[in-house]
């Protein structure tokens, strides 16, 4: 009878010590790292901005992508700001896209659309055409985004290049993605924004990882001086955060989330696609520095550790797992729902961000061990 009851004493002691160290964890992501956001000042009105001089290139780099391209353009020409040009990267495309806006946009001395042809053997295609985009801009400023996005407003341009300030060299900017029906959505909208505060509060943090291309700025000379994609050209995909994590630095990078400096995506409307396009997201994830991995798969392991001590404990004294499960969650969706404000979005769906956490981590355990189980990573 002893030993039982001292077994029983153990199993309690053990499951609680997970529970406490998950939210020591917790806690010190919240509030080291996440709340910083909450403390950011940002410019939201154009008018309150000092005229700019500095010159920009936006870069899009598209395969096959002249539909996207129909709606993007147009709404990139007409940003109101004086010093840029508008570049469009022609990667090998079959769709026409180069002869169509070739002539249509042939009196705008702002565009200019190169078609890439070739590539170096070894070097992953879209990396080739990027740099090649950037060798034959003409501005100090490179602006990114993709074909199937589109900017919140007119003063994206604008906003981005303030948030440069005087001595920074990196832009992060943010990019949501659009509002569709159905629990998928839900999830890939949780996870853009949980991996948005993780890169600003990082950044923020001096400790800067990652961005996304969709909404980027650098300055070409450290692009230049770091020898372009050089340390990861063959990898599929990094040109945004395996790059952002060969350059920055703790005081070099900038963040802009400013509402109307969004850049909208089209996100995934299946499954299957979503998860393989996670799947590529994270392969380039191995690439990182040592210091960013710990970081990251602490804060992990710490949401795996929580939700995996109160199932314990509902086993043994579900009254006080409940109580855990409520007073973590509450802190949880408060923060989150805070900094989603922030962010500039209600998220009116507060009260889903605890199923939505569980089915994001189920994910991405799937995810992680597809990834150790079959290791080639495709496209799409």
């Amino acid at each position: 009878m002893d030993w039982v009851f001292w077994r029983k004493i153990k199993f309690v002691h053990f499951v609680y010590c997970l529970l406490f160290l998950a939210c020591a964890l917790q806690l010190f992501y919240y509030g080291f790292f996440y709340v910083r956001i909450l403390f950011v000042k940002h410019i939201d009105e154009v008018k309150q901005l000092s005229t700019h001089t500095r010159t920009v290139s936006v870069i899009v780099c598209a395969h096959n992508e002249i539909e996207n391209l129909k709606r993007l353009i147009p709404a990139l020409l007409q940003q109101e700001y004086q010093y840029f040009e508008l570049i469009i990267a022609d990667d090998r495309s079959t769709d026409g896209s180069f002869e169509f806006f070739e002539n249509l946009y042939k009196n705008d001395n702002r565009f200019r659309i190169i078609r890439i042809e070739g590539n170096t053997e070894g070097v992953n295609p879209k990396k080739f055409t990027l740099s090649k985009a950037i060798q034959l801009s003409k501005n100090e400023l490179i602006l990114l985004t993709d074909a199937d996005c589109m900017p919140a407003s007119k003063d994206w341009v604008t906003l981005m290049v303030s948030a440069l300030g005087n001595n920074k060299e990196i832009v992060l900017g943010y990019s949501p993605y659009e509002y569709r029906k159905g629990w998928l959505n839900l999830l890939i909208r949780f996870e853009t924004v949980y991996t948005a505060i993780q890169y600003f509060s990082f950044a923020l943090a001096g400790v800067p990882y990652m961005g996304v291309g969709r909404n980027l700025l650098y300055k070409k000379t450290l692009f230049e001086n770091n020898g372009g994609f050089g340390t990861h050209s063959k990898v599929m995909g990094g040109d945004d955060d395996l790059f952002i994590k060969d350059v920055a630095t703790s005081n070099n990078v900038g963040v802009c989330f400013a509402k109307n400096a969004w850049m909208w995506s089209i996100p995934k409307e299946n499954y299957v696609t979503w998860l393989k396009q996670k799947r590529r997201h994270l392969s380039v994830g191995t690439k990182y520095t040592l210091k960013h991995k710990i970081l990251l798969a602490l804060q992990l392991f710490s949401q795996i550790m929580f939700h995996f001590a109160v199932l314990l404990l509902f086993y043994k004294d579900y009254k006080y797992a409940f109580a855990f499960l409520m007073i973590r969650g509450l802190v949880f969706v408060v923060i989150f729902a805070l900094i989603a404000r922030k962010l500039g979005d209600n998220y009116k769906w507060s009260w889903l961000l605890l199923p939505i956490e569980v089915v994001y981590i189920f994910n991405y355990l799937v995810i992680v061990i597809s990834l150790a189980i079959y290791k080639k990573i495709k496209w799409s």
